[in-house]
């Protein structure tokens, strides 16, 4: 309210301190402990409420860091404090600068990072709340500004943001005042505060929430928000083991590949996916399993590996041909991921869903994907396209010397991957 800063500074804020000398805004009280900072408070709540996971612990960590980051860029426009947008009337030009700069990298980065279908894999961790909340202000501002927020460019981001409104634990929040009444920013400072926010700036109220670790049933077992989670619905719980088999699939493949470069100095191959079915997005999370790093707790079982070799993998379906392509830094100049999927497509037609942008690997690179639609009235089906699709990938490659060009003698030939032997009885 207005007077809050009075009221924090003078009163709240040195009491505060002598139970945490960090104390700043936001903090949460729970019990005797006193957390400030809003990454250590969703961590705190993500553990206190059974949400969070140990095995994603790292990765759900980076996801609530880069959230954060993308969040205090979008701080420099939405308040007048750093000085970079100084009136209101500055504020739609800088928010289309934000968009089309340090706003679409971050969403890139976020986008690359997440798994699927939430950030750390199919069910939400405490960064899943933070990136959710990151991006429905986005496109609030968007929408209110009149500007083009395409989430088609990022959709994993696209389908975490749908996957989080549809779930329905939180429907009594979405339909609650705080979420369509409230504020987005602090009404006196702000230059956006959402088109739900109507009331005056009046004096500030003080609402006190309950919060309870997790229960334990009678037979000893979790009631855990994590456990709750596990009541999926049937398509929920379908498409959550799907990921998983994707995940999978392209892991070992990544390790396949990672074994052909390391005998033969491998820097670019091509091969299938199955599991995705023509599906664009889980293709993309093959790719992510592919060039993931090794796990040290997993010496045993290698997955992925690969992020050294670029790659472009398809996956055919009933409907359509999917196609994601990936290229390392080290490799960038050499087949520039743009020309290389654009020549795929003028061979085989079809088009772009994903522009290039940031590729979640630990050797860099962009990645990028399309699909071909199957047209049997034309003469288009998937699985005839995916032959053409990688003929046309392989050549593209040859022509950059890229990769090995073919020869008879089979003292210098060289199969990589399962799918190289799948034809072996026609031979």
């Amino acid at each position: 309210g207005e007077e809050a800063r009075e009221k924090y500074l003078g009163g709240k804020k040195p009491e505060l301190a002598k139970k945490n000398p960090c104390i700043n805004l936001p903090y949460l009280i729970d019990g005797d402990l006193v957390v400030t900072q809003s990454n250590s408070i969703l961590l705190h709540l993500g553990k206190k409420l059974g949400i969070d996971k140990d095995e994603f612990f790292i990765h759900n960590h980076q996801a609530l860091d880069q959230a954060m980051d993308l969040r205090n860029d979008t701080m420099k426009i939405v308040y007048p404090f750093a000085g970079a947008v100084k009136t209101k009337e500055e504020f739609p030009a800088a928010l289309r600068s934000h968009m089309d700069t340090c706003g679409a990298t971050h969403l890139a980065k976020l986008e690359g990072f997440c798994v699927g279908l939430f950030m750390c894999g199919p069910v939400p961790q405490s960064s899943d709340f933070h990136v959710f909340e990151i991006l429905d202000h986005h496109i609030a501002m968007c929408e209110e500004q009149g500007l083009p927020f395409d989430m088609s460019a990022y959709p994993k981001l696209h389908a975490l943001h749908k996957a989080m409104l549809a779930e329905p634990r939180l429907a009594g929040y979405f339909a609650a005042e705080c979420y369509t009444e409230y504020a987005f920013n602090n009404p006196a400072y702000s230059y956006f505060v959402g088109k739900g926010y109507k009331g005056d700036f009046g004096p500030t109220v003080d609402v006190v929430r309950g919060m309870s670790a997790p229960s334990k049933s009678k037979k000893g077992g979790d009631k855990s928000m994590a456990a709750k989670m596990g009541a999926m619905s049937k398509e929920e719980k379908e498409r959550a083991k799907l990921i998983a088999k994707v995940v999978k699939e392209g892991g070992k493949k990544g390790v396949e590949i990672e074994g052909a470069a390391d005998m033969g100095g491998l820097e670019f191959f091509c091969t299938t996916i199955e599991s995705p079915d023509g599906d664009v997005e889980l293709l993309q999370m093959a790719m992510t399993g592919m060039n993931a790093p090794a796990d040290p707790d997993n010496s045993e079982e290698r997955k992925g590996c690969s992020g050294r070799v670029g790659k472009m993998i398809f996956s055919a379906g009933v409907h359509q041909l999917a196609m994601v392509a990936y290229v390392p830094d080290v490799t960038a100049e050499k087949v520039p991921i743009g020309e290389w999927l654009a020549a795929v497509i003028k061979d085989v037609g079809g088009e772009v869903v994903m522009e290039p942008n940031a590729a979640d690997s630990p050797d860099g690179g962009l990645v990028a994907a399309a699909v071909v639609k199957a047209d049997p009235d034309a003469g288009k089906f998937p699985l005839k396209d995916k032959d053409l699709a990688m003929a046309s990938a392989f050549a593209f490659l040859r022509s950059k010397g890229a990769f090995p060009e073919e020869t008879e003698s089979d003292d210098e030939e060289v199969c990589f991957g399962d799918d190289a032997f799948d034809n072996i009885d026609d031979l």
